[in-house]
């Protein structure tokens, strides 16, 4: 110990005494401890908002991707033939819905855990959640009316959506029927592997009974 130190603290005894010394001490290790947990704190968090991050990448991955991708050009198919949307039996749906509504389940389930952020499903789903609940929210009830527990996460996280749209626009509208039928013609015409575009909804066709071309979708930006 340098003699500047030993100086230091033998003033300050004699000042203080032992006494005011060790609350000092005591005190300093209390600041200590609580720095330290700040920063474990901080750790934490980053640590959790990069594992967020990871499961919103992997599941962007996986809508893209087989099986996922031909689920959904499936359900777009068998849901908009000629883009007319047919009518849902809810005694009877396409597999694919129940695929799909699978992965939503999952992904709310996710989101009600706090392992997903609700900023980064917005931007990078809400346009399939909408469209997709718009169209089987009847089945989705109609399998609650037998358990109240299926597809409960996916219904929650529909639920908010809205809240997030209309805190965003202050207002929101379930997509229309016309709406449905644009969003299925261009589920059907899915690449696997190509990058989900970033859009709200696709260009109105005509009421022609002709699918619009996916040359001409467009998309913007959230």
């Amino acid at each position: 110990m340098s003699e500047q130190i030993r100086g230091f603290l033998c003033e300050l005894t004699s000042k203080i005494g032992w006494d005011g010394v060790t609350a000092l001490g005591t005190a300093a290790l209390a600041i200590l401890g609580i720095l330290t947990a700040l920063y474990a704190k901080r750790q934490l968090e980053d640590f959790r908002k990069e594992s967020r991050i990871k499961h919103l990448i992997d599941l962007v991955d996986q809508f893209e991707r087989e099986p996922l991708a031909g689920y959904r050009k499936s359900l777009g198919q068998v849901r908009a033939p000629q883009g007319i949307l047919q009518p849902l039996d809810v005694d009877d749906p396409p597999p694919a819905l129940y695929d799909v509504i699978n992965f939503f389940e999952h992904m709310g389930y996710l989101l009600a855990g706090n392992y997903l952020e609700l900023d980064g499903v917005f931007v990078e789903f809400h346009y399939w959640i909408l469209h997709v609940w718009a169209d089987a929210r009847e089945l989705v009830k109609n399998e609650q009316s037998e358990d109240p527990v299926y597809y409960e996460y996916f219904e929650r996280m529909e639920k908010h959506m809205e809240e997030y749209e209309r805190k965003r626009k202050g207002r929101f509208v379930l997509p229309s029927t016309t709406d449905i039928e644009d969003f299925y013609a261009q589920e059907a015409h899915l690449t696997s592997g190509s990058p989900i575009p970033r859009q709200k909804r696709s260009i109105r066709r005509k009421r022609s009974g002709k699918p619009p071309s996916p040359a001409n979708s467009g998309s913007s930006s959230v």
